[in-house]
């Protein structure tokens, strides 16, 4: 696969032709997303590593809802532990940067699909997970900041219309918990200057 990617990028014009045609069909493929785990920590590759979140993102966007429960929730705690494992680690997100930030994606993609109805506690979730420690309090912050501006924003073009109003409802009903993150952000800094980069 790290070869297929090399040669989209940096191949002659026929074989980023066979590479482009051959990762379509990896991508589109219906069991693909099944290797996603092992790609990501296999792969040496940046683009090989965003090829995969991309075949994760394709099922997430395009078939979740056909998805076994099992497999929706493997998923996506796969996801919200690799996203805490990078993150919560500053020296490591901070070389991770680009790879963090898609991943943030995927995971919003996945909220996107489960909150609020089946999973209800996930502003509660990721808010109380920011009060353990700075660097992955700063990329949930991220994460919130992402998911506000899907659905405030860009919900209309991706999202039918019941479906961004549940969502715009429920960031609205569940803001006390963001503001009281971001409370304690701003006390955390003022009781010990130097304390929030």
């Amino acid at each position: 696969l790290d070869h297929l990617i090399t040669l989209m990028y940096s191949g002659d014009q026929s074989q980023r032709s066979v590479a482009h045609e051959v990762l379509t069909r990896v991508k589109t493929h219906p069991e693909s997303w099944r290797a996603v785990d092992t790609i990501l920590a296999t792969s040496s590759s940046a683009d090989t590593k965003f090829f995969a979140l991309n075949v994760l993102e394709n099922v997430i966007c395009t078939r979740w809802h056909v998805l076994p429960d099992d497999q929706k929730n493997g998923i996506k705690s796969y996801v919200v532990q690799l996203v805490i494992k990078i993150s919560a680690d500053e020296q490591f997100a901070s070389t991770q940067k680009h790879f963090l930030t898609k991943l943030n994606e995927t995971l919003v993609n996945i909220v996107k699909q489960e909150w609020p109805r089946s999973w209800e506690s996930f502003i509660p979730d990721i808010c109380g997970s920011s009060r353990t420690n700075q660097s992955l309090c700063e990329n949930n912050l991220r994460i919130l900041n992402l998911l506000s501006e899907e659905v405030f924003n860009f919900g209309k073009n991706q999202m039918t219309s019941s479906k961004v109003s549940t969502l715009k409802n429920s960031l609205n009903a569940q803001f006390s918990t963001i503001y009281e993150l971001c409370t304690f952000v701003l006390k955390s800094h003022i009781s010990q200057p130097g304390s929030v980069k």
